[in-house]
């Protein structure tokens, strides 16, 4: 939420304050909620941390009446911010958001809570603007933010230098997400697959296959190495093919610098295709989500879930551009196979590397997403009268 007047604007001075994490708060934002309190995903990794939750819209109603904000700008996690937005309309000043749901694919009738209570709504994928203007929502695409905050110009070369990695070397990178329910479901059965690939993709001369795992600095990065030390330990033949690599906050560069790379579904997918890294998107739920994905939403949307194929467009009955491994079942040796051949099939990795070129032009704007996010967000400040659902 943010607090300025004319002035202020103009000269570019923002008091911002509300819930963020370390890069928001070193960007000036007065957090009022830490957003790594209330990070989950999933229908039951969200019950737990509900009483949190629940605390957390309540202090966040109390600064705004405190603080009289001129706007309010919500980012994604819809099931947060459409009963944020239901506490804050009633205090009168416009709400924006910001990476709406994806209501195309289900749950339509949020549509409703979008017209009622958000003057502006921010598309970052350039197909959604139409669908939500056809539904009455007053909705602008302004590009998305990875565009400016990912490394465009670096080159693989200069990214394998920064990451102390070899330009011959064979480079796998696992991004298995930092949850723990995440890293539960995922990490093992990354590194699994991984060890079992390796032989076919370095062969047996005694080289070992790279593996980076990025991890971001909101993770408990002791934690992830204790989990990767506990599956060395079990896997006495890993130390013989793996050269495993975890990090902190540098999963751009490592997307550079990896030949291929299993992901978990999510943002980081498209920022792996802008970046034109060869991937196979995965997720492996619980059996809850597990249930409404395939029984409710299937029923409605026969599409991918994985960003890079949605952006870059598909038909039903026709291939995706990047595999997707969205199931509870997904096993070790599925995964083995989608990571070989993901580093020895020349005619897939060039089908998915020109249609990453593709997307790269697709998300283009004029100018700056930041800033023309900014610019519609300031648009409501100088409109006196502008209220959510006008």
């Amino acid at each position: 939420m943010k607090r300025l007047s004319r002035e202020d604007s103009a000269a570019g001075a923002i008091d911002a304050f509300g819930v963020g994490g370390p890069k928001l708060q070193a960007e000036g934002l007065r957090v009022v909620v830490d957003a790594r309190e209330l990070l989950a995903m999933g229908f039951t990794e969200i019950l737990g941390r509900l009483p949190r939750i629940l605390r957390a819209m309540r202090e966040l109603k109390q600064a705004a009446i405190r603080e009289r904000p001129d706007v309010a700008v919500v980012i994604d996690y819809p099931d947060f911010h459409f009963r944020l937005a239901k506490l804050l309309r009633p205090l009168g000043f416009p709400i924006a958001y910001y990476i709406p749901p994806k209501v195309w694919v289900w749950r339509k009738g949020r549509l409703r809570i979008l017209r009622e209570r958000f003057a502006r709504v921010l598309n970052i994928l350039p197909f959604e603007e139409d669908f939500y203007r056809r539904e009455g929502v007053p909705a602008r695409y302004v590009g998305n933010p990875l565009v400016d905050e990912l490394p465009l110009s670096t080159s693989r070369e200069e990214a394998r230098r920064e990451l102390s990695v070899p330009d011959d070397a064979r480079v796998l990178l696992l991004m298995p997400g930092s949850r723990p329910s995440e890293l539960a479901r995922h990490l093992v059965l990354m590194l699994d697959a991984a060890q079992a690939a390796a032989p076919k993709i370095v062969g047996k001369g005694g080289e070992r296959l790279i593996v980076l795992l990025p991890f971001p600095l909101t993770a408990d990065f002791p934690e992830m190495l204790r989990r990767i030390e506990d599956w060395k330990a079990r896997s006495t033949e890993s130390a013989r093919w793996l050269d495993i690599r975890p990090s902190q906050g540098d999963a751009p560069r490592a997307m550079l610098a990896a030949d291929a790379g299993l992901i978990k579904s999510g943002t980081s997918t498209l920022e792996a295709g802008i970046l034109g890294c060869v991937h196979a998107v995965i997720y492996r739920a619980s059996w809850l989500s597990d249930f409404v994905f395939h029984r409710i939403i299937r029923r409605t949307f026969k599409g991918p879930v994985g960003l890079v194929n949605l952006v870059h467009g598909w038909q039903e009955g026709e291939p995706w551009l990047v595999p997707e491994y969205i199931e509870r079942g997904m096993t070790a040796d599925q995964l083995r196979a989608e990571i070989v051949s993901l580093f020895l099939d020349e005619r897939k990795r060039a089908r998915i590397r020109a249609g990453l070129d593709l997307l790269r032009e697709k998300m283009k704007v004029d100018v700056s997403p930041s800033e023309l996010a900014a610019r519609e967000i300031l648009a409501l400040v100088k409109e006196p009268h502008a209220r959510a659902g006008n």
